[in-house]
């Protein structure tokens, strides 16, 4: 079931890139007969008009063929969560040897979760270890899965994979291996994730004839996959029984699925709820501070030292709220709460000042003159004979600030630095005015502009950003290298004889010390924001990903079955490929598009419906809206692309449909309506009771019994419609749309 775009990929160790991975169980041409490994499949728009049947049995087609991979094995107890990206695998010998300098052509691929026992394989039933959804690649020769900082995933987030707070994508190499580099515009890795949830065995993942995904000298597969442990030990698995659940699940008595599949937040859980502030030059508060006491204390978070008692006042001529005076003349900082009903605005003047430390040998100073000078004065003191610096507008290394080293003799230099790597040093932006030692202690000031030189120079913007986290560090060496102490803090640029007011700048908060973040957009893209739906605020976070990290126990902490009974088993796919020929060409390669109908949330909540609502219309509705351009990117000289498979991603406890329109037509593309198991396992064994299927949409050729390819342009618009049943409540449901396309 579940949909995760989230996804990016793993930094190989050197060790693991020269050398080659752990072989698939698969090492010879398979001698076993042709047939598909999880039965025949359906989809959800065959073209009934064309007088042919589609036909999903891979063995139809000609000069087809298929190989099988295992992922190392998953150890895991009841309760338990395993998502993470996984050792590689390589592809069997004669995939590798076959293909070394040529193009596969992938038409198609199965899978399935199996353990190995005396009898041979056998499936894993989706009730016993749920697979709430995978990110996979195959890669080539010229690439791998590299593990990356969080701004790079970002910027590659449609490619990529991330189990919190860590994060990957596929990377091309070009190692010196004898292979020659890949021809133009033909692949060196692919993504595999479409119908990736508990719907996976089911739902067919395969392509018309004419098409695939096409990859240039294959060799190894990986996967980060994201399964839950909901083996109830006492019960086989004829027929589901839930093991003991937290309390805070969300499943009903006697449910057909665990809830513990919908990621309950439980007790062992702790979730941490901060009230923010800001600092404020312009206009008023949006949320103003609303008490002294609260005032007092929220000056203290944003590290301004008041020089004397702070106090309550009623002024008509100051902001009213919480408020920050600092004097020019003086050089004063005063606090004050003003009860004055004022309309008086924050800011006034063009000067700002502010000094912080984020570890104890280390000081920044700042004083920014905002007026048509443009000038910032930096001042940092620090040890003498060793380096010490600072980075600007950051918390850690990961978000690879603007920083400014001072070395152990005084020498400055500015950098952009890495994600715990030293980065690249910058053109220089600054001129030293004053560079002193005394008694140990050497204090540089430095001048710049406020705006940055280039792009990775840091820009001071005191009006838009007077609050400025920041990181430093001090060394072992005189010369820049690994740190010996290092520490984060922020300061804040109060204006000078004018009035900086502080905002309640909202909740905060991390659970199991991870910070919580969400992007749910807000209208037009998408209305959970509108809905107040509960997954976009820690405040009301209830179960999803954030209370479902790799080898977290879904359960109470006075819960503890089974603890020592382990489940043991693989994930198997199978892939069907055939032969390429570049001079025909025999294949068009498939582009991934992606979009989540939860608008980046990621996930949504379910949310119950009033008490008292009938069956039929215990419905919830969220809708999006986008454009094509935003779920894939334009290439020069297409308009646009044609769409050829489209499925959905939809949890099974509670899902109704999903439908993807064309909006400036509204033209139905495509509309998933999910088959649920009967629990007839004995003459099907992926039929588990209340699990489902979601049939993809397939365009092709009308002798195949497809439709014809949809065509839409890259500034078209989109909507997607998605329905739950919400009789109950359920947590981390998900709605995105996995498609493959070619450019027009």
């Amino acid at each position: 079931m579940r949909s995760l775009q989230l996804l990016a990929l793993l930094v190989l160790f050197a060790s693991q890139v020269m050398s080659r991975p752990q072989q698939s169980s698969s090492t010879l041409p398979n001698d076993q007969p042709m047939a598909n490994m999880n039965g025949l499949y359906t989809i959800s728009n065959p073209n009934k008009m064309s007088g042919v049947e589609w036909n999903s049995d891979y063995t139809k087609r000609p000069n087809v063929s298929y190989f099988d991979v295992y992922t190392p094995p998953i150890r895991t107890r009841y309760g338990e969560v395993y998502w993470t990206m996984m050792d590689p695998v390589a592809l069997p010998d004669y995939i590798i040897e076959r293909y070394k300098g040529k193009v596969i052509a992938v038409v198609g691929y199965e899978a399935d979760q199996v353990r190995k026992t005396d009898k041979g394989e056998e499936s894993m039933p989706i009730f016993w270890q749920y697979n709430h959804h995978y990110i996979a690649y195959m890669t080539g020769a010229k690439s791998t899965v590299k593990e990356v900082d969080e701004a790079t995933f970002h910027q590659n987030e449609e490619f990529g994979a991330y189990n919190h707070e860590r994060f990957w994508i596929p990377v091309e190499v070009d190692d010196d291996d004898g292979v020659e580099a890949a021809p133009t515009g033909v692949p060196t890795s692919q993504i595999i994730s479409e119908g990736n949830g508990g719907e996976y065995r089911k739902s067919f993942h395969g392509y018309p004839n004419g098409y695939a995904q096409l990859l240039y000298s294959p060799d190894t597969f990986r996967i980060a996959p994201m399964q839950i442990d909901t083996h109830n030990r006492d019960h086989d698995k004829s027929k589901f029984v839930a093991g003991p659940l937290p309390k805070n699940a969300a499943s009903p008595p006697n449910a057909s699925y665990s809830g513990l599949l919908e990621c309950p937040c439980t007790d062992r859980i702790k979730k941490v709820i901060d009230v923010t502030y800001a600092a404020q030059e312009k206009g008023s508060c949006g949320t103003p501070v609303t008490n002294a006491t609260e005032c007092f204390e929220a000056v203290k978070t944003l590290k301004v030292t008041p020089t004397s008692q702070p106090q309550i006042v009623s002024e008509p001529s100051l902001p009213s709220g919480c408020v920050i005076i600092k004097s020019q003349v003086d050089k004063s900082t005063k606090v004050y709460y003003n009860t004055n009903p004022s309309s008086a605005q924050c800011g006034g003047g063009n000067l700002f000042s502010g000094t912080g430390s984020a570890i104890s040998n280390v000081t920044l100073d700042l004083s920014l003159d905002a007026s048509s000078k443009g000038l910032a004065t930096i001042t940092m003191t620090g040890p003498d004979g060793v380096w010490f610096g600072v980075g600007l507008d950051a918390e850690a290394m990961e978000n690879l600030p603007y920083a400014i080293i001072v070395d152990g003799e005084g020498a400055v230099t500015e950098r952009k630095l890495g994600n715990h790597d030293p980065g690249k040093q910058l053109a220089s932006s600054i001129t030293v005015t004053s560079n002193k030692v005394v008694n140990g202690v050497r204090t540089v000031v430095m001048t710049r502009a406020l705006a940055g030189k280039t792009a990775d120079h840091y820009t001071f913007s005191p009006g838009k950003q007077p609050t400025i986290p920041f990181i430093s560090a001090v060394g072992n060496t005189s010369t820049f290298s690994i740190h010996r102490f290092k520490g984060s803090a922020m300061l804040t640029v109060a204006a000078q004889n004018g009035a900086t007011c502080v905002c309640n700048a909202g909740v905060k908060g991390s659970i199991n010390g991870i910070g919580f973040g969400k992007n749910c957009l807000p209208e037009p893209y998408g209305d959970l924001v509108q809905q107040k739906n509960p997954t976009c605020w820690v405040e009301t976070y209830q179960g999803g990903l954030h209370c479902c990290h790799h080898q977290w126990i879904l359960l109470d902490e006075d819960q503890n079955p089974w603890e020592d009974v382990i489940d043991e088993y693989y994930l198997k796919f199978r892939f069907w490929y055939e032969d390429y020929d570049a001079s025909v060409p025999t294949h068009k390669n498939l582009e991934r598009v992606y979009w989540q109908t939860e608008a980046r949330a990621g996930e949504y909540d379910v949310v119950k419906a009033p008490e008292g609502t009938i069956p039929e219309e215990a419905i919830q509705v969220i809708t999006a809206h986008w454009q094509v351009k935003d779920m894939i990117a334009p290439k020069a000289g297409a308009t646009g692309i044609e769409l050829i498979y489209a499925g959905g991603h939809c949890h099974a406890p509670s899902c109704i449909s999903m439908e993807l329109y064309d909006a400036d037509t509204g033209h139905l593309l495509c509309r998933h309506l999910p088959v649920y198991g009967e629990g007839n396992v004995d003459d099907d064994r992926f039929d588990e009771v209340g699990y489902l299927a979601l049939p993809p949409c397939l365009w092709g050729s009308e002798e195949e019994g497809l439709e014809k390819p949809v065509f839409m342009r890259f500034n078209g618009n989109m909507t997607s419609v998605k329905r739950n049943n919400n009789t109950y409540t359920h947590y981390g449901e998900m709605a995105s749309w996995q498609m493959r396309g070619v450019y027009i």
